[in-house]
């Protein structure tokens, strides 16, 4: 045991704190703690814990916090990294990083500290959630207490609820009356539920470190603190138990009531986003659990086969993604979790701040150590050599983010002493890839940094044709319209329809605007909830030109529209976060229209089009692993500045254009109908790829994490990646096959 424990370790007898080597005193057990730094001071020196001979650049505040939690829970002996890692010496720091795994598995006990501004109980939500199931079972066909015959003890607690504490329900309590819903009940619901959303706002939540080590951890415990230190339990114990109150909260409203008006669609709208975030929270806490189990019952080298076990942490430390103070630590963050994948030396000369260098020294050494073939869900700048497979990580100031593991996924087996795959591969891709669209990311601009959407149609400036020997200037609205609270649906449902027509012509519009706005999930600040209710995408587009758009009469080409939307929040999507926020795309189409929009209603619409390899979240097996393919790692923050095209194998690249005369010369009261089949076999590749005659395309499949696009000159060469699959299906002539890929 004795070889387990630390170096270090921080105790205190009757109030004196002191850093010791445990080794000679016989000391075998200790425990260890997990929490977020914060904000770093300049180096100081410590006076109050003995021992420590070295600055340090911990927040005494933080410092102090951790020395009277020790005392409040009866810790005597802990491993806190602050104090027992002399953060300034390099050679050390890489020593400790490499024994975390070792660390982390010995201590007795792993204690997670939040800074919280309101300390609670998670017991109270428990039973606060035991009495909202109570009251819904007895209320039943009710939805107001004093018509269900409820004992008074009930009443009166719903009246507190309702009347005297804090309210939080996202609706005002008025509209809740007038839907004659029980507000004591919405109230003591949503009161839970932004308990449950406030643990996980928690800046420990956006930190690499943090995630290593609840990965890490064993028999965790959750401490609040402010003023106050107290236990908060598991997430794991109640997170499914809030998830399934809003199901039934919402099945009660829905069920009470033959019909539904405006007030109680409000009500039920909020209730639904809450279910929507409660959803995706519940998925990264599996995703969580799921990973503790693989490594703790797998042991220090749990990673070498275990392939889903792999995919899975990829996935959940990107689905938030989070935050590190210095590049090298996205990396060396996880060094802990993939014990033995290097070595101390190795991390200090391999995993550094050259994100580039970090990336390919990471990915390569997990291939070579598992036997498999790691790579991204991304476009292959054809850098590497040998080694093409493996992504180049574009470097970039603001990348300091997990980001870089969206989309990890598993290509093949390596070739054992090669750096080739053996993979298989749908082979033989019919047609030739031809472009057709142009995209290129960039940083918004001061006037777009609010959501914005630009279109300009190719049409838009020339003549339409009018009648027989007339025709009339077709209007281009360049002039940027800042769009207002309530009507911010109505727009964005334009918006969602116009970029159907543009990259998914042939797609059924209804659908895809659906697809498109249900996986963006935006939020708006509104004067009124009526103009949000649960079926906002089709009732917003009710009454309007895009209601029901005709195939042959929305002349999509002939349109142009500049909308500035201040009043957009956020975004469910995973695509809209700190990273991607602030980072616009343009595209170009060959006929000449053009969209400027923000990256994640760009990357969005991409994946939403019909039969997508990519654009959803899943889970990959009973386990709860989860693989995550929402189109996130395809491009990144680093590629800012840089362009890409969609190519289509199949239908003519330049029906767009073809389209777009035909919209021209027919009257608006006559049909265009397209002469040209539509772009179809689409994939995304860089902007200087480029097809020649002797180039023998095909695709390998992921395994539910999208596909990738290989091609090789002649039948003697080995295939490289050079794109991402859109379609999941492309027409083959040789259909599946084990290939090399270099």
């Amino acid at each position: 045991m004795a070889s387990e424990l630390p170096n270090r370790l921080l105790s205190h007898n009757e109030g004196h704190f002191f850093v010791f080597d445990p080794r000679p005193y016989g000391v075998t057990e200790f425990d260890i703690i997990s929490y977020h730094w914060g904000d770093t001071v300049d180096p100081y020196e410590c006076r109050d814990v003995e021992g420590v001979t070295w600055t340090l650049v911990i927040n005494p505040k933080k410092l102090n916090d951790i020395k009277r939690w020790m005392i409040a829970s009866g810790v005597r002996y802990l491993w806190a990294d602050c104090v027992c890692i002399n953060q300034g010496n390099e050679e050390e720091k890489a020593v400790e990083i490499s024994r975390m795994y070792e660390y982390y598995k010995s201590a007795k006990q792993c204690h997670i500290l939040l800074d919280m501004v309101e300390v609670w109980n998670p017991q109270e939500i428990v039973e606060d959630l035991s009495f909202i199931d109570n009251i819904i079972y007895q209320m039943r066909g009710f939805t107001m207490a004093a018509q269900a015959g409820l004992t008074k003890d009930l009443t009166d607690y719903l009246a507190v609820w309702g009347t005297q504490k804090e309210w939080v329900f996202g609706i005002d309590r008025a509209t809740v009356w007038a839907a004659a819903i029980e507000p004591g009940l919405l109230n003591c619901y949503s009161t839970c539920i932004r308990r449950v959303q406030s643990v996980f706002a928690n800046a420990y939540f956006t930190r690499v470190w943090t995630f290593q080590e609840m990965l890490l951890g064993r028999n965790i415990i959750m401490w609040g603190i402010n003023e106050q230190i107290k236990s908060i339990g598991l997430l794991e114990t109640w997170m499914d138990f809030v998830h399934g109150s809003t199901y039934k909260l919402q099945s009660w409203i829905e069920m009470s009531r033959v019909s539904t008006d405006a007030s109680v669609e409000a009500v039920l709208m909020a209730i639904m986003e809450d279910n929507i975030t409660l959803k995706a929270l519940r998925t990264h806490v599996r995703g969580i659990i799921s990973a503790k189990t693989d490594i703790i019952s797998g042991g220090s080298w749990w990673w070498v086969d275990n392939h889903r076990g792999i995919s899975n942490v990829f996935s959940t430390i990107s689905m938030v993604p989070r935050r590190c103070t210095n590049k090298a630590d996205i990396f060396r963050g996880l060094v802990g979790v993939f014990s033995g994948l290097f070595t101390s030396e190795e991390i200090k000369t391999e995993l550094t701040s050259d994100i580039d260098k970090a990336s390919f020294a990471f990915f390569r050494q997990l291939s070579i150590k598992t036997g498999r073939a790691w790579t991204k869900l991304a476009i292959s700048s054809g850098k590497r050599g040998e080694w093409d497979w493996i992504p180049v990580v574009a470097d970039y100031p603001e990348l300091t983010t997990t980001d870089i593991f969206s989309a990890v996924v598993k290509l093949g087996v390596l070739i054992k002493g090669q750096p080739l795959v053996k993979a298989q591969a749908i082979t033989g891709i019919e047609g030739n890839p031809r472009k057709y669209m142009d995209i290129k990311l960039s940083r918004a601009s001061p006037e777009n940094e609010a959501f914005h959407f630009n279109f300009q149609g190719c049409n838009c400036g020339k003549k339409i044709k009018t009648g027989k020997f007339s025709s009339e200037p077709i209007p281009t609205n360049t002039a940027p319209r800042t769009v207002v609270r309530d009507e911010t649906g109505r727009i964005l449902v334009q918006c969602a329809t116009l970029l159907g027509w543009v990259l998914d012509p042939d797609c059924n519009i209804i659908e895809y605007r659906r697809r498109l706005l249900s996986k963006l999930q935006p939020y708006w600040r509104h004067t009124d909830p009526n103009t949000k209710p649960p079926k906002w995408i089709d009732r917003c587009a009710s009454g309007s030109f895009c209601e029901s758009p005709h195939y042959h009469y929305f002349r999509s080409h002939n349109m142009s529209m500049h909308y500035t939307m201040p009043d957009i929040t956020g975004c469910g999507s995973r695509l809209h976060n700190e990273t991607t926020k602030n980072i616009s795309c343009e595209i170009r189409v060959n006929c000449g229209c053009t969209i400027k929009a923000p990256f994640s209603l760009i990357f969005d619409a991409i994946t939403s089009i019909a039969g997508s390899s990519i654009g959803d979240m899943a889970a990959l097996d009973q386990e709860n692993r989860i693989v995550l393919q929402d189109g996130l790692g395809l491009v990144q923050v680093g590629d800012l500045g840089k362009s890409f095209s969609l190519v289509a194998f199949g239908g003519d690249s330049y029906a767009n254009a073809s389209y777009a005369s035909i919209c021209r010369s027919k009257k608006m009261d006559q049909p265009a109908i397209p002469m040209k089949p539509w772009p179809r076999g689409r994939a995304l590749v860089r902007a200087e790829f480029e097809h020649n005659k002797m180039r023998d395309y095909g695709y390998v499949e992921t395994g539910g994490s999208g596909n990738l696009l290989i091609c090789r000159n002649n039948p003697m060469d080995d295939y490289r990646i050079v794109g991402v699959c859109i379609d999941e299906f492309f027409l083959s002539k040789k259909g599946i096959k084990t290939v090399k890929v270099q």
